[in-house]
């Protein structure tokens, strides 16, 4: 049984309410189709990433899923168009609102699913490292064309395992980014991270949001108005817009001082416990005064930083 991360599908995650059994299998060579016992269907793609992600653009609004261990980052949306490096080995887009990196050696498969959760059934694309974890998901939504969604299943489908070389050596990765740190950084354990995100929550601020893994990254902005938590993870949400966090997260928190615009600015990371940072906070344009002033409320007050 392979060790895929659990998605949550809780505030800001809802059911496309568009079940249709034979939409992953009809065209679908019967090699590449995997039907689990709880009725799910996974369909192996082909590993054509530029040719693959380009023709995503043709579903329709989509929820687009960066995550690690610890965290979720989901932006619903049509997907990005892509610049691409000269030897494909990267791309990335930045429209403003948000901004997603790849790095694709880190990528190993792909795979369509058509599967049953709590909230109903919910069809989508799901890329995996070589560890066999999902790090990179889409999900299609009410305004997705679940009829294109079937025709790019079809077109990007695997076309048998004889047609594969043989499996690439492992490769150096690329951090997932940067954990320099500035003078003045403090750090902490990461259980206060919880308090934070839920008092961000009720003090509705915006905040910038990154989440990172080996194989890519997603950086957006969420105008944060509820909080929910369910199946070991608590989620922060907005319109179009939501953060996951696990509810008892590992590693550490680095409280580092920085200026934006000339005003100061707290920026709040979880650091893993590889040193690698996973996700990054700090607040919107709209939302400066209010975020500095939770620091100074729930972080910088702590017992063990009194005199």
């Amino acid at each position: 049984m392979k060790n895929r991360f659990r998605f949550n599908r809780g505030l800001g995650l809802q059911d496309p309410d568009q079940s249709d059994p034979g939409l992953l299998t009809e065209g679908i060579l019967d090699a590449n189709v995997e039907t689990t016992p709880a009725g799910d269907i996974r369909v192996k793609l082909w590993h054509e990433w530029r040719a693959m992600l380009d023709d995503l653009r043709k579903i329709g609004p989509v929820w687009t899923m960066v995550r690690n261990g610890q965290s979720v980052l989901a932006v619903q949306g049509e997907y990005p168009e892509l610049v691409y490096s000269a030897d494909q080995q990267s791309a990335g887009t930045c429209d403003g609102e948000r901004s997603l990196t790849y790095h694709f050696p880190a990528w190993h498969q792909a795979v369509a699913f058509d599967s049953n959760c709590y909230c109903g059934r919910i069809h989508g694309l799901e890329i995996e490292n070589r560890r066999d974890e999902a790090f990179h998901r889409i999900c299609l939504t009410k305004g997705s064309n679940h009829a294109t969604f079937a025709e790019w299943v079809q077109m990007h489908q695997a076309t048998g395992l004889e047609t594969e070389g043989p499996a690439a050596k492992a490769k150096i990765l690329s951090p997932f980014f940067s954990t320099a740190l500035s003078p003045g950084t403090i750090q902490f354990t990461p259980e206060l991270l919880r308090t934070v995100l839920i008092t961000a929550a009720q003090r509705e601020i915006q905040l910038i949001v990154r989440v990172a893994n080996e194989g890519m990254s997603q950086t957006a902005r969420i105008d944060v108005d509820r909080a929910s938590e369910a199946h070991g993870w608590l989620a922060l949400s907005g319109t179009g817009r939501s953060l996951y966090v696990t509810s008892e997260p590992a590693g550490a928190l680095h409280l580092e001082p920085g200026t934006l615009e000339g005003e100061s600015l707290w920026r709040l990371s979880l650091v893993g416990q590889d040193n690698r940072c996973l996700m990054r906070l700090q607040a919107g344009v709209d939302s400066r005064e209010a975020w500095n002033q939770l620091i100074r409320e729930i972080v910088l007050c702590k017992p063990e930083l009194e005199p």
